[in-house]
This record gives structure tokens, sequence and C-alpha cells, in this order.
């Protein structure tokens, strides 16, 4: 064979085998992930599929065996953790028109504001926000986690007290699964009290502290939220939430330390 036919025969070859090699590539190429975003619409455990629907449309995800679900607080979790009214965000591939998911991921839903009244026995919860009162339902298992990243429970939200929950958003009322007590308590007795400057001095059993009441702080008298700060006196004994913020103690919440009816009695209303 003349050397030019072998080359000619060589060349043939290699390209046979690059046209191969793209077809191969071609066909194992990997479909690029799509994001969608929305609320749960409804959830069909048996068959493995979720509706999700956001402002404009709504798609329904089929999730395989490999579909990794993340929930609202990072844990793992599985299809029965999802449920209508949660925010999720689905990666996954458009397959000829069938939308098969690769992961859901649940996204917390917060709300940050001042409880007004609460009622663990009716599962009932109302926060009020500047003016506006929110009336919220509380999840069975709804969690409460206090400043200092314990466990509590229902009982230790007070009214008057800064909370931030996590809701669920479905057809009916919102549906509050944790809520969160960020700040920090005091008990002690009034020494000073400055109304121009709205602060206060409070002797503990460990030394005073100077607050600065928020614009916002609750004062908790005769079953208000909002009594006027004129209700504070010397050598009142209060129990005091608040946050540190660059070495200023920023009070939120005062209340009556030690009398349950001062602190408790705010009732959800009809």
């Amino acid at each position: 064979m003349k050397m030019t036919s072998i080359l000619r025969w060589s060349a043939s070859v290699l390209s046979a085998l690059a046209v191969t090699a793209a077809a191969d590539q071609t066909a194992v190429s990997p479909v690029k992930e799509k994001q969608f975003t929305g609320k749960v619409d409804r959830v069909n455990i048996e068959e493995r599929s979720v509706m999700v629907s956001s402002l404009f449309k709504h798609r329904t995800f089929e999730l395989g065996s490999d579909c990794a679900i993340t929930r609202w607080d990072n844990a793992v979790g599985a299809i029965k953790d999802l449920r209508p009214g949660q925010k999720v965000t689905v990666g996954y591939q458009d397959a000829h028109g069938v939308y098969a998911a690769d992961r859901v991921e649940q996204e917390a839903m917060r709300f940050h504001s001042v409880v007004k009244a609460i009622d663990p026995a009716q599962r009932e919860l109302v926060l009020r926000h500047w003016d506006r009162d929110t009336k919220f339902v509380l999840a069975d298992d709804c969690s409460v986690l206090l400043h200092d990243q314990k466990n509590g429970e229902l009982a230790n939200i007070k009214p008057g007290d800064h909370v931030t929950v996590v809701y669920e958003s479905p057809s009916g009322p919102d549906i509050v699964r944790q809520i969160a007590q960020t700040s920090v308590s005091f008990t002690g007795s009034i020494v000073a009290i400055d109304l121009p400057h709205r602060a206060i001095s409070v002797e503990g059993a460990f030394g005073a502290k100077q607050f600065s009441l928020a614009n916002d702080c609750s004062i908790v008298m005769d079953g208000t939220i909002e009594a006027p700060m004129m209700d504070l006196h010397p050598g009142q004994r209060l129990n005091i939430h608040y946050d540190e913020v660059n070495g200023v103690n920023v009070a939120n919440r005062i209340a009556p330390a030690g009398n349950a009816r001062e602190a408790t009695t705010a009732q959800v209303n009809p």
C-alpha cells in the first residue's frame, strides 16, 4: 500500500472515531438544571409529586428517589415534610415536558414583631406590627427557641415579647412553626428614671444596668402592652428584655417582675 493511501486511510479512521466520540459525548451530556421558586399548592406522597405556584404560573414536579429535600432549618427532609403554603425552590430538569426534580429546598418565611396576645390552649397568636394586628395559628408541633438558643415552651412567650416567627401560608390562616425569642432578660428594681431621654437605671442582684427604651418598647401593665413610661416609678421591680447594641442596652419589653397577671393576661380577641 502506498504511503499516500495509508495516510488517507488513517485520516478517515481518525475522523470516524472523532465523530463517534462526539456523538457519545452528546448522548451523555447532562441537561442543564433549571430553578423554580414559589409556594406549595399540593403534595401527592404516593405519586411523589408536588405542585408549586408562583405569581404568574404553576408547575407540577416529579420527585425521583434521588431527589434531595432540605427543610427550612437546613435539616435533611423527606416528601412528608412538604406542605401547602410553604415557600420552596425546586431544582429540576425539563425532560420533554416532564419536570423531574433533583432537589427541593424549603425557604423560611419569617416575620418579626411584638406579641400582642397568645393563647396556647386555643393555638392562637396575635402579633402587633406598628398599628396592624396579624393573627396566626400555632402548629401542634410549634417549637420555641429562647435567646440562649435553648428550647423553650409556649408558656415562655408573653405579651410584649419581641419575637421572630417562622410561618407557612396555606389557603387558611398563616401557621406558625417556630417562635424565636431573641432578647436577653434582666430583673431588678428601678433606681432612676430619665423621661426626656427614655432611659432607666435598674439595680439587680449583681449590680445596676442602664437601659435605653426603644421607640417600640412594650411596657406591659394592667393587661396592655402599650402602657406609658409615666407608669414606671422608682422602687418598682421589673423584668426587662433587651438587646445589647454596641454597648448600649436597648430595652424592648418591660413588665412587673413576679406578677403573673401583668405579664400574661392579655388574651386573643375574637
